[in-house]
């Protein structure tokens, strides 16, 4: 009997032995199966191929589960994640292997890449002094990432205060969403996402994503509204990315791409609530070569971009003028200072109209692209400060690129893969304490003062100081909305000017500056009737005297205008002062003032008999004479049209 037990036992033990050994050989084949398909598509992959990167990645993980203690399979796993955009997910594979006995002498590398992704900087520097020692021939670029991995410890030591927020499920999607632009006001952003409702509905057999479409979403109530498609006039059945928007959001730059011109720069404009057709902005930027990633100066006289044509480096900025007939000049390479002889990119002018900030990999980046800020001189494309890395945690080991900057320096906007995210890329906002921008956003809406209807009109922005014409601006048509950026250290006479209306005037003087400011301003254009009355803003006069200052020119050269387009009106130019002084002295100053204005516009051909003018002192204030701010509201030159 017990002979019987023992045999039956020895019986099952060889039926198991014999399945097991069955099954392992059988995992043995299907492994090496797996690893040789999967070893052919690494080999494509190398020849330029993404897609067959990620089909080996796929086939090795298969081959991982099947055998997961073979640490050649997961050297193979963390080499093949070291080639997608996933390199972090590398590295508990390539440890798996190093302590497995691994022995081949790139493994050093990709791990020291991991270890560095992950800011684990010491480790890295040592198996990179190792790898540089076993492969010479490497040495120089094994001495970069140890560079990085320096910079990165140094940064990691300072940190920066920051707070960075998920913009939540209105904006980002389960799919990429990624390279936001935003207006100056912080009301419009405008992204790129890779959404199932893309145009054409069709994927990119590169990466297998959905082909990208460009979206908008705008802030009400301090929530960002439902994204929506910019439609088939914007997107197409190809790829489609916003890579830059005006300050006033008017003007959206998209980059396009194509067999033949490999990158090229577009422009829409808002008409309304509708973006224009893209227009090609021009052969003298557009080249053979890669253009994208742009900015433009609040004025719109100035943008920044990117191209790989031959320059300093691979990817270098340049800079180029708007020219009178609205094309754009020639650009010029910023040179050194700014170009290395590694990649540049994602410039982005800030609307101080000095300080520039770019993504770089060169300089003293802590690995892969870093954001970096300089000051610049527009007018001679001079580099006056050294490019400064921002810091950590705005910058990792891994690529930071295509940051925007809000108008008060302390927000910024851009995409990143973080865990609790929406999907792969999500856009997030980061905000910071320790930066603040010395400007003044004036913004608001043009109406009609009697039926509060949008006013398409015309902003005319000088310096009052020079004379000269700093920029002209359009509200949108639909809205009345406009928004105007204001660099501290000028005297700045602004002007709104319509067809039919009496033109509105406002004089902001921010010499000394050193904060942020926003205007919030509703402008109101009277009708030119019988009555109508509007304030000189810009009209000044030497201290106690009835001398016009130089800087009042611009401001009675409109009035000029204003006369001289409309033959039938006659008006009353009035002159008021503030409460402080003699009655009669105020009263005579004031009749003086007005007079002053008259003859200027007899000097430029105006007909007496269309002028009167008069003096009125301290009788009609239109505030009271209690603080410095309302007294000089109070002195003031007015016009009222008497005919």
């Amino acid at each position: 009997m017990f002979t019987q037990y023992r045999l039956k036992v020895i019986l099952v033990l060889l039926l198991l032995f014999f399945h097991f050994n069955t099954n392992a050989q059988s995992n043995k084949k299907e492994v090496r199966k797996l690893t040789d398909e999967a070893a052919n598509f690494f080999r494509i992959g190398k020849s330029g191929d993404q897609e067959a990167f990620i089909k080996a990645l796929n086939l090795f993980l298969i081959a991982d589960s099947l055998q997961p203690d073979d640490p050649e399979i997961s050297y193979s796993v963390g080499l093949c994640y070291n080639h997608t955009d996933q390199k972090l997910k590398a590295l508990p594979y390539l440890e798996k292997a190093k302590t497995g006995g691994v022995k081949y002498p790139d493994l050093d590398y990709y791990l020291a890449v991991s270890y560095h992704l992950a800011h684990r900087f010491p480790e890295a520097i040592t198996l990179l002094n190792a790898y540089k020692k076993n492969v010479p021939s490497d040495k120089q670029i094994a001495e970069r990432l140890i560079y990085n991995c320096e910079n990165g410890i140094e940064l990691v030591k300072n940190p920066k205060e920051v707070k960075i927020t998920n913009l939540g499920p209105n904006v980002n999607s389960k799919f990429p969403d990624y390279h936001p632009s935003i207006s100056a006001d912080e009301s419009t952003i405008i992204y790129i996402s890779r959404r199932d409702s893309t145009t054409g509905g069709q994927i990119d057999i590169q990466d297998n994503k959905f082909f990208e479409d460009i979206y908008i979403s705008n802030k009400a109530n301090g929530e960002w509204t439902q994204p929506q498609d910019l439609g088939n006039g914007i997107n197409t059945e190809s790829h489609d990315g916003s890579v830059g928007l005006s300050a006033d959001g008017q003007e959206l730059f998209i980059y396009r791409w194509s067999k033949e011109n490999h990158g090229d720069l577009f422009v829409s404009d808002l008409m309304g609530t509708e973006w224009s057709a893209p227009r090609n902005i021009g052969s003298n930027i557009n080249t053979k070569a890669w253009e994208s990633d742009m900015s433009i100066t609040p004025d719109k006289k100035i943008i920044f971009f990117t191209s790989d044509r031959a320059g300093e480096g691979g990817r270098d900025i340049y800079m180029a003028r708007k020219l009178p007939n609205g094309e754009y000049a020639k650009p010029i390479n910023l040179g050194p200072k700014i170009n290395t002889k590694f990649d540049e990119d994602a410039p982005f002018i800030h609307p101080d109209g000095k300080t520039l900030y770019f993504s770089s990999k060169g300089h003293k980046s802590m690995g892969g692209y870093d954001i970096f800020s300089c000051t610049i001189n527009l007018e001679t494309a001079t580099i006056l400060t050294e490019p400064v890395n921002v810091g950590y945690p705005i910058n990792t080991a891994d690529d930071d690129v295509f940051f925007v900057w809000s108008a008060d320096n302390k927000r910024a906007y851009f995409a990143s893969e973080r865990e609790g995210g929406y999907g792969e890329k999500d856009i997030y906002m980061l905000e910071r304490t320790d930066v603040e921008a010395a400007l003044v956003v004036l913004k608001g809406k043009i109406l009609n003062c009697n039926l509060n209807s949008p006013i398409t009109g015309k902003i005319t922005v000088t310096d009052n100081t020079t004379q000269q014409v700093i920029g002209i601006y359009t509200p949108n048509s639909s809205t009345g909305n406009y928004i105007v950026i204001l660099p501290a250290g000028k005297n700045y006479g602004v002007s709104v000017e319509a067809p039919g209306y009496v033109f509105y005037s406002k004089n902001i003087d921010i010499p000394f500056l050193e904060h942020y400011q926003e205007i919030d301003d509703q402008i109101c254009m009277e009708q030119l009737k019988k009555g109508t009355k509007i304030v000189l803003r810009n009209v000044f006069f030497d201290v106690d005297k009835a001398t016009l200052r130089k800087e009042s020119e611009a401001e009675l050269e409109r009035l000029v205008e204003l006369l001289n387009n409309n033959k039938s009106i006659r008006i009353l130019i009035s002159g008021h002062t503030d409460s402080d002084g003699n009655d009669d002295h105020n009263l005579r100053l004031s009749d003086a003032r007005a007079k002053a204005v008259v003859d200027y516009l007899i000097s430029k051909n105006i007909a007496a008999s269309r002028l009167a003018s008069k003096g009125f002192g301290e009788t009609k204030p239109i505030m009271a004479n209690d603080t410095p701010e309302n007294k000089q509201m109070n002195r003031r030159t007015e016009i009222e049209i008497i005919e």
